[in-house]
């Protein structure tokens, strides 16, 4: 008779704006070795955002309260998400949060005794392991989000990859110019943009410009027209913008 497999450590992430949240819930972690893992730590939704498009996670231990976009706000504009655990100072929250569907609901200060009874429920629900010979399955991967979160001084805007042709630099600044015509202007940097946008759909082609493949209309000479507007083409980044349209 075979014997039982191991379950694997369950992937957890803390998303918390409060470092003391994220040493108390690391030390927890710390402490249940084959049980759980570490897979990282954010210090507000939109940087996990970001993170869950290329990190495996199982279990996503979730503040509710945080500036920008709270968890439930994350919560919803993730279109499968792992496994999720609320943890928050506040009772009041309970309701909506068992109305999406999270796994549990851990008040703060969080107890150990109380953190290792959730693992335990969260272990019990994963599927059973099978006791044959490992068969390799195939796997489908969670989908990944299809937007950005741009912060703007209106409040913090969902925008489609698809929607979103080009993004400039403008001074201290970015412009993010939409198919609508619409243009939202953000503090964010070209690198954070460039860092949250997909790099099979977005091609950087100048230092001060970065341009949704799917929006070309066309190349001429140092140029590429998207969404009506001349977009410059730097020296610096010409083969791979070519490269990237099949032109070479």
């Amino acid at each position: 008779m075979l014997p039982a497999a191991t379950p694997a450590p369950l992937r957890c992430l803390i998303v918390d704006d409060e470092p003391l949240a994220h040493t108390v819930l690391r030390t927890y972690l710390d402490r249940l070795p084959g049980l759980v893992s570490w897979a990282g730590s954010c210090y507000g939704s939109v940087e996990a955002l970001t993170v869950l498009r290329t990190t495996p996670v199982d279990v996503l231990f979730l503040d509710v309260d945080m500036p920008e976009l709270t968890g439930l706000e994350l919560l919803r504009a993730l279109p499968q998400p792992p496994a999720v655990v609320l943890c928050t100072a506040h009772a009041n929250h309970a309701l909506d949060a068992f109305d999406l569907g999270v796994a549990d609901y851990l008040l703060k200060p969080v107890r150990f005794d109380r953190f290792v009874k959730t693992i335990n429920r969260l272990h019990a629900q994963q599927p059973a392991a099978a006791a044959a010979l490992p068969v390799a399955a195939p796997t489908t991967a969670p989908a990944a989000p299809d937007f950005v979160f741009i912060k703007t001084d209106a409040g913090t805007e969902r925008v489609r990859f698809a929607e979103l042709r080009f993004v400039e630099g403008y001074g201290n600044f970015v412009k993010c110019h939409l198919a609508s015509g619409r243009v939202l202007l953000t503090a964010e940097t070209m690198k954070q943009m460039e860092n949250q946008l997909p790099a099979a759909q977005f091609v950087r082609t100048h230092k001060s410009y970065l341009v949704n493949l799917s929006g070309v209309e066309r190349l001429s000479g140092n140029s590429l027209l998207v969404g009506g507007r001349e977009v410059p083409v730097g020296a610096t980044f010409r083969q791979e913008v070519l490269r990237r349209l099949n032109l070479r």
